[in-house]
């Protein structure tokens, strides 16, 4: 009965700290950090992000940027999210805690470049439309020459060659 027991409370303190690793970030921001660790993410976004992942379900979280710590707990299923208002510019030190597991790296933050508008210059107006006076004219120059020289042609013809 003994090794049986010993073997069930193995079992049970091997569960336990095989099912202690809950604290996973899952997302920075719109960056899905697919629950990897790094000691260093780049996020490039139109404002500061929020963190989200897992933890013991019920567990309080401490979110640590720059310092300055927030709290939150893990809803039933252990999802927590948290959105610090001190993320700044540059490089941040952060720091997820819950129980005895820590998650830290440090985040860049560049916001998204805002698009601005440029005036242009001042359009120019658009040429009127319609058909201008001189390329008729040259035109008919050109006509008036053609026909001019091929009558003259025929007038020679008939006068040297009859």
């Amino acid at each position: 009965m003994f090794p049986v027991l010993a073997g069930l409370v193995a079992v049970f303190l091997m569960y336990q700290s095989v099912s202690a690793a809950f604290l996973i970030l899952t997302r920075i921001g719109t960056l899905s950090t697919s629950g990897q660790v790094y000691t260093s993410w780049t996020y490039t976004g139109a404002t500061a992000p929020d963190f989200a992942g897992t933890a013991t379900p019920g567990a309080m979280v401490a979110i640590t940027v720059n310092a300055i710590t927030t709290t939150t707990s893990a809803d039933v299923a252990g999802s927590w999210q948290s959105a610090p208002n001190n993320i700044v510019t540059g490089t941040n030190s952060v720091s997820i805690a819950s129980g005895n597991e820590v998650v830290a790296f440090s985040l860049v933050f560049s916001p998204a470049a805002t698009p601005t508008v440029t005036p242009t210059a001042t359009p120019s107006a658009l040429p009127e439309a319609g058909i201008m006076i001189w390329p008729l004219g040259l035109i008919a120059v050109g006509l008036m020459v053609f026909f001019a020289g091929r009558n003259a042609k025929d007038r020679l013809d008939e006068h040297y060659w009859g």
